[in-house]
């Protein structure tokens, strides 16, 4: 063990705690181990929109697509080129060679049974914006396959990149059933074990708590992503921050995926440490049944919406709590993205304004309600003070996503902390289309503001689609059916004998990494 001194000085700050991660991590293993305090019930990405599974996606699966990190460019990875036939038709031709983890070599009929099984409306995936746009996949020979879209889809390559890993043909085939809380009450299929063309392969999986990858030692040459070069690569939940920093001190672990503001100086002094502060797209923000669907509850009433919106200081909670990086946001999207606006109604902290609007909705001994969270507690602790201040008495159930998700959909959560990082893809509709165009996150059902998002969703004139989404954006502010609380800043810790760049996207580009 590395520094064991200085560890324990600054273990000390940190009594009680269990180490949860084995001392496996380090050069000499060549095994990286990562860690953070989500849980993954599925490491199927079409099952499970956490970054997490996005980041553990990106490294063991591959796409027809794939956005450079650094460039942001989309660049063909399973494909070798792509032609647009027409609007609505893409032709894919595929690189020859390329191998599942069973030996399988990839061909057209795996990419067309891959893509129309999750289109379908009851294959129960987790973000439906990403396929739904898809009217059919066919196979043009062994190394061809034509998408058809419903409508022109300008975000078509966004959609295809990282976000869709290709199975082989019947992958899904006799797949239990699974309750993801998707499709209200519908039969979804299962998520089953990924079987995937990745740098790495899935070893292990221990649901909720850890998974193993491998290096592929089959791997396709001349693809973006390069060669991988770490042997092994291992997941773990760890529940909290302090527990994550003890073992990140003693060497138990090589990446932690966030740093409080408060522990930023102490990790800098630890030896063989590296701490690095980096934007994300991620947004956080809190989901209100405007539309009643949970109930008889005050928040349909506007004032009420507004008030919830006037009571929170964003400002402190991104300086104070999120740190480096972070930002207030000011609209239900990434302002990276295309087509994202900022320029909606704001609602400034002024706590006696909240405070007259809950008064003037009849509330003015304010109301009792739960409210919910799943990620970076300290974050919704302040939003569930801020709340309370102005009369909202807020009892916090802090649950992992994996359990509050179902409760989202089905109707029995009418005030929540979320956060969305749009699986890191520069395009609007990827927030937009997944929490107000009646999908099972959508609690406001505005029907005007979907019939814009739409609208925009296949629209190919660029200015035409900014200027929809403005109207879409402008509505949902001035109802405040969403409201956007901060744009995330993320601070990550590394050992430092790892050579792994940081990027702005909030994934970790295992692919990429090797020993210094």
């Amino acid at each position: 063990m590395k520094h064991k001194y200085l560890a324990g000085i600054l273990l000390a700050g940190f009594s009680g705690l269990v180490i949860q991660a084995p001392a496996l991590a380090n050069k000499d293993n060549d095994t990286v181990i990562w860690a953070t305090a989500s849980q993954m019930d599925t490491t199927d990405i079409f099952y499970n929109s956490l970054q997490e599974a996005v980041t553990t996606a990106l490294n063991m699966c591959d796409s027809l697509m794939h956005v450079d990190p650094d460039t942001k460019e989309y660049k063909p990875l399973l494909a070798e080129s792509v032609e647009q036939v027409d609007p609505r038709t893409l032709d894919f031709t595929l690189r020859q060679g390329v191998q599942f983890w069973n030996g399988k070599e990839l061909d057209a009929e795996d990419v067309a049974y891959t893509l129309n099984h999750v289109r379908q409306p009851d294959s129960g995936v987790s973000t439906r914006i990403t396929v739904n746009w898809i009217e059919d996949v066919v196979p043009i020979d062994k190394y061809k396959v034509r998408i058809k879209a419903k409508e022109p889809t300008p975000a078509a390559f966004a959609y295809l990149s990282d976000l869709t890993p290709i199975y082989p043909k019947g992958h899904y085939d006799n797949a239990p059933a699974l309750n993801t809380g998707s499709n209200d009450g519908k039969k979804d299929y299962g998520a089953v074990l990924p079987m995937c063309t990745g740098p790495f392969m899935l070893k292990e999986f221990q649901p909720g708590s850890s998974f193993t990858l491998v290096k592929n030692p089959n791997y396709f040459q001349g693809g973006p992503k390069g060669q991988p070069q770490i042997g092994t690569l291992i997941f773990q939940t760890i529940p909290d921050t302090d527990s994550q920093m003890a073992s990140l001190i003693t060497h138990d672990i090589d990446w932690m995926w966030s740093v409080l503001p408060e522990n930023i100086d102490q990790l800098r002094q630890v030896p063989n440490v590296t701490v690095t502060p980096a934007p994300t797209m991620r947004m956080s923000f809190l989901s209100l049944d405007a539309a009643g669907l949970t109930g008889d509850t005050p928040l349909k009433d506007r004032r009420v919406r507004q008030a919830i919106a006037h009571a929170i200081d964003r400002q402190a909670i991104a300086r104070d709590l999120v740190g480096p990086g972070a930002e207030v946001l000011k609209s239900i999207c990434s302002p990276s993205q295309f087509g994202c606006t900022e320029d909606v109604l704001q609602y400034e902290y002024d706590p006696d304004k909240a405070r007259a609007l809950l008064a003037e909705a009849g509330y003015p001994d304010g109301f009792k309600m739960r409210f919910y969270g799943y990620r970076d507690r300290p974050y919704s602790e302040a939003v569930a003070n801020y709340l309370r201040a102005v009369g909202i008495d807020t009892d916090l159930q802090f649950l992992q996503f994996n359990a509050l998700l179902p409760k989202v959909r089905n109707r029995e959560i009418p005030l929540a902390q979320l956060t969305w990082a749009s699986y890191s893809l520069p395009d609007a509709s990827i927030s937009t289309g997944n929490y107000f165009e009646f999908s099972g996150d959508d609690l406001s059902r505005d029907e005007q503001v979907r019939d814009w998002l739409v609208k925009a969703d296949h629209t190919l004139d660029p200015a035409e689609r900014e200027a929809l989404y403005k109207k879409a954006l402008s509505r949902i502010a001035d109802e405040a059916y969403f409201i956007p609380v901060v744009k995330y800043g993320r601070v990550y810790a590394t050992d430092a004998d790892l050579d792994l760049a940081i990027t702005g996207d909030e994934l970790g580009h295992f692919y990429r990494a090797r020993w210094k």
